[in-house]
């Protein structure tokens, strides 16, 4: 506890905690009121433990003297540093504290004799450096010591690694910390961050663990508590209330978080055994999107050090996949850092970019070739294999690749990417397209005598923007695709999807006021706030993209309201290109100040737009949970 309040002490103990960890390393707590909260520690029933700044004997002997039942060390690197506090806080003959009669004996209404033959204050070593692990077994081990608390985080800073505190690296110095405990018969306590800690900790056996922060705890509570409170945030239901309630001229994304959820976890569900759905964060890569998923993907695809960071900041215990068409050598390295689950390699001078990164961080990575596979293909949007593409290994070139991948050090062959196309619509031909793929795989697999645990089949799964109301058939893709698997090899493990635009694109919608309405040349066009520098996709694809029309009736009097009504529109937005289109369909009506909602935006629309260009304002973008009414 950290905030220098003797009343929050005694809620902490009202509460049912069975120890208060009071601060004074990081918090400015001064003497008479630390006393305070020790006092009201005693009279709530919760054990006062100071968290002393330093190991400093004289700091010590005062926070007992003044009534703690437990000295917190930090930073703890050796065993003389145990010694020293040990001798500070225990009596002769286990040690040379100082004896008065203080409040610890009431003031002499405690025989001094049985004070000192039972006083035993709780002794607590901090493990955060990385130079303690040399010498754990000497640490845990020191006479006198109680308990030792894990400290991840810096821990993991020491490590290199920082602020990661579910990185391999640092999970792995936590274990060996503990199986020292478990060796020494020292008790162990462990600092969960998440709920699925408390459960893997218990079934260690582990039954000391620190609960929280107090400030992180109570500023959640508050948001928790005045996010329920209908009236006092802005609540929304539907998209219609996003539009609804934004200034003029309305420029906005808008997110439906639970939507999204709910879509995912269907898709998820859907899937046979051995198949696990990756979200290929390219298609949005708003840290909100990522949180929102986590947990229910398998985990998350990343093409870039940008992207990996957001995935960490959202979703830090999240499996990650790693890949891109040329990652650099310091992103290798930060994906090593990070505990990458596995790193799709497209070239052989990447994989020898991967294992100078993995050998110089003591490691080894796990290596899927992603491969630029002849086709035949199905038609999609976007093709990336079968023909001259920039993406993947040419199969000319994988006998190459394959021993690269199984002769460099820190390098580990796990198995074969690949990833084709981008937006098909036909379930039955992206069925074909894997058995392809399994063709190709065993293939490979007998010529170059190597066993795949894990075939990456990409994603590709679209969405078909000109008729929204056919989606595209998952349920019957996934029962073809149970079907399918009982030809794959039990050695393939795992199947691994990579799907963006699917999972994500049904959640958003661009909404965008109508500034202006023209005929030019017998065409008629409406002009938005707004444009293909906010939502560059359907000038990407060159498509109409699907909207509807929200009327607004509002409008100044003393101006003209131009409109079109019953015939074809050309949308545009506000930018100086004829390159700014982003639909042309018939409207039953359409007049300056209406809004333009265009449908299945949340996927590929802002995250690939040139924002800057003519430096206009940037969309609000908002994100919502419906609640119940």
């Amino acid at each position: 506890m950290a905030t220098p309040s003797p009343a929050l002490v005694e809620m902490v103990g009202a509460a049912g905690y069975d120890v208060a960890i009071l601060d004074a390393e990081h918090a400015l707590v001064s003497p008479d009121t630390l006393q305070e909260m020790i006092r009201a520690a005693e009279v709530s029933g919760v054990a006062p433990w100071v968290r002393v700044p330093e190991h400093d004997p004289g700091f010590v002997l005062r926070v007992l003297d003044a009534g703690a039942t437990g000295v917190v060390i930090p930073h703890v690197r050796c065993r003389a540093d145990v010694e020293a506090v040990v001798r500070a806080a225990r009596y002769a003959p286990d040690g040379m504290r100082s004896l008065n009669s203080g409040r610890m004996v009431g003031y002499g209404r405690t025989d001094l004799v049985t004070h000192v033959t039972t006083a035993r204050p709780t002794i607590v070593a901090m493990i955060e450096d990385a130079e303690a692990l040399d010498v754990i077994d000497e640490i845990v081990t020191t006479p006198g010591l109680d308990m030792v608390l894990e400290g991840a985080a810096d821990l993991s800073q020491s490590l290199g690694v920082p602020w990661r505190t579910r990185h391999p690296v640092v999970r792995r110095a936590v274990d060996r910390v503990h199986a020292a405990c478990v060796r020494a018969g020292t008790r162990f306590c462990a600092l969960p961050r998440v709920p699925a800690d408390h459960a893997r900790w218990q079934a260690r056996g582990v039954t000391d663990v620190v609960l929280g922060e107090e400030r992180s705890l109570a500023v959640r509570a508050f948001r928790s508590h005045v996010s329920g409170i209908p009236g006092y945030t802005r609540e929304f239901r539907s998209h219609s209330d996003v539009i609804a309630a934004q200034d003029r001229p309305v420029c906005v994304f808008s997110y439906d978080v639970g939507a999204l959820r709910e879509h995912a976890r269907a898709v998820v569900a859907a899937l046979p055994d051995r198949c696990r759905m990756f979200y290929a964060v390219k298609a949005n890569s708003d840290e909100r999107v990522v949180a929102a998923l986590d947990g229910i993907v398998a985990g998350f695809e990343v093409a870039s050090g940008g992207e990996l960071r957001v995935v960490g900041d959202a979703a830090p215990d999240a499996p990650v996949l790693m890949g891109g068409p040329v990652p650099t050598d310091a992103e290798f390295a930060d994906g090593v850092a990070a505990g990458c689950t596995r790193f799709h390699i497209e070239s052989v001078l990447g994989l020898h970019r991967l294992a100078d990164a993995a050998t110089a961080a003591g490691t080894t990575a796990d290596v899927l070739l992603r491969v630029n596979l002849a086709g035949p293909f199905p038609d999609a949007t976007i093709a990336m294999a079968g023909r001259p593409t920039q993406f993947g290994i040419d199969e000319t070139d994988l006998p190459a690749a394959v021993a690269a991948a199984t002769a460099l050090p820190g390098l580990r062959l796990a198995g074969f990417h690949l990833h084709s196309l981008s937006n098909n619509l036909d379930p039955a031909t992206h069925l074909a397209m894997l058995a392809h793929y399994r063709d190709a795989v065993l293939g490979w697999e007998e010529r170059f005598g190597v066993r795949a645990e894990v075939v990456n089949v990409g994603g590709g799964i679209g969405v078909d923007y000109a008729a929204l109301d056919r989606p595209f058939d998952w349920a019957a893709f996934c029962r073809g695709l149970a079907d399918l698997l009982t030809t794959f090899p039990a050695h393939w493990r795992e199947i691994d999807f990579e799907c963006g635009r699917f999972l994500v694109a049904h959640c958003g919608v661009y909404a965008a006021e109508v500034l202006d309405v023209k005929h030019t040349h017998g065409r008629a066009y409406a002009l938005l706030r707004g444009g293909n520098h906010h939502f560059r996709l359907p000038s990407s694809w060159a498509h109409s993209h699907p909207f509807h029309v929200v009327p607004v009736d509002a409008w100044p009097e003393d101006r003209p309201r131009p409109e079109v009504a019953g015939e074809e529109v050309t949308i545009c937005g506000e930018l100086c290109t004829p390159k700014d289109t982003l639909a042309r369909a018939p409207v039953e009506r359409l007049r300056a100040g209406d809004v333009v909602v265009f449908e299945a935006a949340g996927a590929y629309g802002w995250d690939i737009s040139h924002h800057d260009f003519l430096r206009h304002p940037h969309p609000e973008r908002v994100f919502f949970t419906p609640q119940p009414a």
